[in-house]
């Protein structure tokens, strides 16, 4: 069976020795910012996700909604403190993040079907 590892960087760019992680092994996720100061990693295969306090710490398996398992999604933040996880797996869904961590279902497709796709941040202002 496989180990999950996560390592913690500090604001200068030092990565931590591995230490024990929490959660499902996968491949295929994305991670985002959110709520100014906290991650959530989130869909893969097997699909699940993860929320990251603001002191590191990762939460064990949440419950995921909406079109899951998908693979190779893209995921960024957005409005300062909000996040969106899009595509993936041929799929032309997106779900948005609350600035709490909470993830909305499906929203309908725009725009083209894709997969392996990634974000970049936009509207730093809440």
């Amino acid at each position: 069976m496989q180990q999950t590892y996560q390592n913690k960087i500090s604001s200068s760019g030092v990565v931590a020795t591995d230490t024990s992680g929490v959660g499902t092994v996968r491949g295929g996720l994305d991670a985002a910012a959110y709520g100014g100061d906290k991650a959530i990693f989130a869909y893969g295969d097997p699909a699940s996700t993860n929320l990251v306090s603001n002191t590191g710490v990762v939460a064990a398996d949440v419950s995921s909604v909406g079109t899951y398992p998908r693979e190779g999604i893209g995921a960024t933040n957005y409005g300062g403190d909000k996040a969106i996880f899009f595509a993936g797996s041929g799929t032309g869904v997106s779900n948005l993040v609350s600035n709490s961590g909470v993830v909305a279902a499906d929203v309908a497709k725009v725009g083209s079907i894709r997969q392996n796709v990634t974000g970049a941040g936009y509207s730093f202002n809440a």
